[in-house]
């Protein structure tokens, strides 16, 4: 009878027989039923005080002989008064649990770097691709971009530079950079007037471009063939590569 909702609602068959079997006789012993449902004397005891506990029925106790009674149908639903209650403790654990974590302080400064390869075969869709990104991260920070740029990048990729400047994000940004002796970089910094320059003291040769722009680290190498790019996005080292060109650039 009922075997299934019996199952669904957490009884199983030994359970279900010896409740069944209280609800009927009204008021019955231990030893009854299990004479009536074949089931352990000691398995009856076991269940009885699992049904006792989930409200199903209850134990008299103190006579010479103990006795079983069912309470109402009704009560089954007792079991989940119990679980909604248990589960309602358990939720207001993890709200204490959530508000004591919130106290504890984040470790901001840390942060897994990102970062990309870029073979020359794709560097240039990928310059006009992360320009943007590059200057939106910049922006949040302080809107400048710094580093060392070889004048090799300007020859190679002198469209995408002025291509960038029209662009209109690129109006909020200023541009700091190291670089070698060269008439490109000369007439690039005259038509850009946001463009700054400085060179590097004589006889300091760096082949290759480092740029730093909010988060990004962006190394570029156009000197020699095959060009390539990696990029670096992780605040921290960023954030210590700006201050080290930043102060070059305020000593030089």
């Amino acid at each position: 009878m009922l075997e299934k909702e019996f199952s669904k609602i957490g009884l199983n068959n030994n359970e279900r027989e010896v409740y069944l079997a209280v609800l009927k006789a009204g008021k019955v012993s231990p030893i009854r039923i299990a004479k009536e449902t074949g089931i352990n004397r000691t398995t009856v005891y076991s269940i009885a005080r699992k049904l006792a506990k989930l409200g199903l029925i209850v134990e008299e106790v103190g006579a010479k002989a103990a006795y079983l009674y069912a309470d109402k149908p009704e009560s089954l639903f007792a079991i989940f008064q119990k679980e909604e209650d248990e589960l309602k403790e358990k939720q207001d654990l993890v709200k204490n649990i959530v508000e004591e974590l919130k106290k504890i302080p984040s470790q901001a400064s840390y942060s897994v770097p990102k970062i990309k390869f870029i073979e020359e075969d794709d560097l240039t869709d990928y310059l006009y691709k992360q320009h943007d990104i590059w200057m939106e991260s910049a922006i949040t920070r302080d809107a400048i971009w710094w580093g060392y740029h070889d004048s090799s990048v300007t020859k190679t990729y002198e469209d995408w530079i002025h291509w960038s400047w029209k662009q209109p994000i690129s109006r909020d940004i200023t541009v700091n950079l190291f670089s070698n002796e060269n008439k490109e970089e000369e007439e690039m910094n005259k038509t850009h007037k946001e463009r700054h320059t400085k060179l590097l003291p004589t006889g300091n040769e760096v082949d290759s471009s480092t740029w730093i722009v909010g988060d990004y680290t962006i190394m570029v190498q156009t000197r020699t063939r095959p060009h390539y790019l990696v990029e670096i996005c992780d605040p921290v080292f960023a954030r210590n590569q700006r201050e080290f060109f930043k102060c070059l650039w305020n000593k030089s």
